[in-house]
């Protein structure tokens, strides 16, 4: 009696002999398509949904899921597929690149030759215009402080508002692709770049042009990658996967 086989999906690439994927994840592969995939313990998997985002249990299996995307991508581009999709056996991990093939292919030739870079830029409130303290201050005296105080918080605001949007529309003519991403209070920009790695120089070039300007205006400024291409993977492929 043959044993039923789950396997932990990671990513979508090309089915190419020979690829370097570690100790324990192989290749699953259809025409000249494979999924990248491990035999896995279902129950690890059961409260994915449920468990606090700083679950030491789930912080390790994402941290997995990245390492086995980020060992292909070195290699290969790759269709990152949602974090703890579990297929039923080989046949299921070929039915799901049956089914989604062509798209897979023509998602997978978009992305070839890019990575990912992230974008967040952050509204500091100007260290000049600390709250007046109202000692030795007469009552129109503290309300005028005050004024000027918020004045000068709006205006720095602006300010980095103006430059953020124009960092924006710079980075994206050097990226093939953008996707914006949730804004936490006090955010800005957030976004992801999809970025032919021949335009990456000029990209990191345009952002530190804006990155001094955009600090001198009170913002902090980061960047982070390159990463696979996470936010640039078809939904549908995702969709696909929970069969």
């Amino acid at each position: 009696m043959s044993t039923r086989e789950w396997l932990c999906a990671y990513a979508i690439t090309r089915n190419r002999d020979g690829l370097d994927l570690g100790p324990a994840p192989r290749l699953v592969g259809y025409r000249d398509l494979g999924v990248v995939v491990s035999e896995v313990t279902p129950a690890r998997f059961d409260r994915l949904d449920t468990l606090d985002p700083v679950d030491g249990a789930l912080a390790e299996l994402a941290r997995e899921h990245d390492a086995v995307v980020r060992a292909v991508f070195r290699h290969e581009p790759v269709l990152p597929l949602r974090f703890g999709t579990v297929l039923d056996g080989e046949a299921s991990v070929r039915r799901l690149l049956e089914v989604a093939y062509d798209q897979a292919r023509d998602c997978l030739d978009e992305v070839e030759g890019h990575r990912e870079w992230g974008v967040r830029v952050r509204h500091v409130e100007p260290a000049a215009t600390t709250r007046p303290d109202p000692a030795g201050l007469s009552g129109t005296q503290y309300l005028v402080r005050r004024r000027e105080r918020l004045k000068a918080i709006q205006q720095a605001r602006e300010d980095v508002v103006g430059v953020a949007g124009r960092l924006e529309e710079a980075l994206r003519r050097h990226a093939a692709d953008s996707m914006g991403r949730a804004r936490p209070h006090g955010v800005l920009v957030n976004t992801a770049y999809l970025v032919a790695e021949g335009r990456e120089a000029a990209f990191h070039a345009e952002f530190e042009w804006f990155a001094r300007e955009l600090r001198e205006a009170g913002a902090t400024v980061e960047t982070t990658g390159p990463w696979p291409p996470y936010s640039f993977t078809d939904v549908e492929l995702g969709v696909l996967a929970d069969g």
